[in-house]
């Protein structure tokens, strides 16, 4: 019982803090989102949507994989939402897949948010923050790039047009980069199978 007061005091802290750094830091959001490179595997990343359906980063490795930190009271998180939602239909499910990581919201502020806005990747959510503080996001919106070996290759911070020029050229070095190492979307069972037995195999 007192972990678990412990643990829900820590998250009211943490909740409150973060909005506080989040409208202290006005002047990020009003602007270009700030990209900091990164070069180092990605942490852990396991957590569920509202209705119950996990996602685990490690089993996403062969893909791009674009991880947004957000709330729904966050405006500038909000904003960035519709751009998020077309890239990821641009570059499609078997290349690039975007998680949206909630920041401390109950199911329903989520669910009511789902209902307002046509945002079809996965929502996830993070009661505790605790991805949250294992990526170390301090600054809401803050979006994290992976690529397809799993390490992290951008830290963005702040509000971003995800269908502007800077972050397809981005993304294109970085998909360049995963074909020059041949890493490939790993096959589903159904079609590991069945080009086993086209090779005789």
């Amino acid at each position: 019982m007192f972990t678990l007061l412990n643990r829900k005091a820590a998250a009211c802290c943490g909740f409150f803090l973060l909005l506080w750094a989040t409208l202290c830091t006005g002047a990020v959001h009003a602007q270009n989102g700030r990209w900091y490179p990164e070069d180092e595997a990605a942490p852990i990343l396991k957590l569920k949507t509202v209705d119950n359906q996990e996602f685990d980063l490690a089993a996403l490795k062969g893909r791009l994989v674009i991880v947004n930190f957000w709330a729904t009271w966050c405006g500038p998180c909000v904003a960035e939402m519709p751009s998020l939602q077309a890239l990821g239909a641009r570059l499609g499910a078997k290349n690039a897949v975007i998680l949206g990581v909630n920041y401390h919201e109950s199911p329903q502020k989520i669910t009511d948010f789902q209902a307002k806005h046509p945002v079809t990747f996965p929502l996830l959510r993070d009661p505790w923050q605790e991805v949250s503080a294992e990526w170390k996001v301090s600054v809401l919106p803050t979006t994290f790039i992976v690529d397809a070996r799993g390490m992290l290759r951008y830290r963005v911070v702040g509000e971003v047009d995800w269908g502007s020029k800077d972050v397809a050229d981005r993304l294109k070095k970085i998909s360049a980069a995963d074909r020059a190492n041949k890493v490939a979307a790993p096959l589903s069972a159904k079609a590991a199978a069945q080009n086993s037995v086209g090779q005789g195999g």
